[in-house]
């Protein structure tokens, strides 16, 4: 009798570790007090974001007060994807990796070939002290550098959410902010089983992969999880484990429900060929005589 039953409590350890292995362990374990201890930017933290950097495709706008006569230099540049943008008739100039005042100091180097020092204001006089002086690429007020679009700066919102892909970030975006431009969630996430992952800058030890407590950050205000997200930033919702269970199962099962139903086929077809074999028997037919009435002639 206990051997008999061997077998069962073998299928159903193996049955559990099958369940475990598609529920997964995916929920982050990181305490929320540690987080808030940590000073993270958050949504009533939030930080300012350290000097824009351009990169392709962002779009620039560059402009010089007095350039040649008929080669003026203004409006918006494209940052191409070799990172270089076109001044015209001024050549074109690598910009990528380059703050606003690094890009605006090598547009005044690199007119000084075509335009005088006294035109793109690199020299200043002081009434004061009755002399010129030379003024720092950057701070001349002859050439104007700014940003027309942010278009190379983005987070990304992947998992069981209406709408997944990257989002241009503009450093005033939260974990809830992010959720609401993707659609929010369907019906198959786990609200609580979200993370955010944050890559690790250059140089530095490992990404960081913060919790996500999404009942507090709507049902109770709490704002200690609702992060302000960062260029790179990965925010993932996971499928609730009774879902992904139940898909797990269904691939499982696929393969045999294939050969089961091959097998059907098969039995029918075969069926099928020894009824016609075996050839369709005759009906035949009987004629009652008729039956004369006493007295017909």
């Amino acid at each position: 009798m206990d051997r008999a039953r061997i077998p069962h409590r073998q299928a159903s350890g193996w049955l559990a570790m099958v369940l475990l292995l598609a529920c997964g362990c995916q929920t982050v374990k990181t305490p929320e007090s540690k987080i808030a201890a940590a000073n993270l930017p958050s949504e009533l933290k939030k930080v300012s974001m350290p000097k824009y950097v351009v990169e392709p495709p962002d779009l620039i706008v560059v402009e010089v007060l007095d350039a040649l006569p008929g080669r003026p230099i203004t409006g918006e540049r494209l940052v191409r994807p070799d990172g270089t943008i076109s001044l015209g008739f001024y050549g074109d100039l690598y910009v990528a990796g380059l703050t606003l005042d690094e890009i605006k100091e090598k547009v005044v180097l690199h007119l000084r070939k075509y335009v005088t020092d006294e035109t793109l204001g690199l020299w200043k006089f002081d009434a004061k002290k009755e002399q010129w002086s030379e003024v720092d690429p950057k701070e001349s007020d002859a050439v104007f550098v700014d940003v027309a679009a942010y278009n190379s700066k983005f987070y990304y919102v992947q998992g069981d959410v209406a709408t997944i892909g990257k989002f241009p970030i503009t450093g005033n975006e939260t974990v809830l902010d992010a959720l609401n431009t993707a659609g929010g969630l369907i019906p198959t996430a786990a609200p609580q089983n979200i993370r955010l992952v944050r890559p690790a800058p250059p140089g530095a030890c490992c990404e960081q992969k913060l919790p996500v407590n999404l009942a507090a950050i709507v049902s109770g205000g709490d704002t200690t999880t609702n992060y302000q997200l960062m260029p790179g930033d990965r925010l993932v919702v996971y499928r609730d484990p009774i879902v992904r269970t139940t898909i797990f199962i269904d691939r499982l099962a696929a393969p045999f429900q294939t050969v089961v139903n091959s097998m059907l086929q098969y039995s029918f077809m075969a069926r099928q060929l020894q009824f016609l074999a075996s050839g369709v028997p005759r009906t035949t037919t009987t004629t009652t005589p008729a039956v004369v009435q006493p007295g017909a002639r």
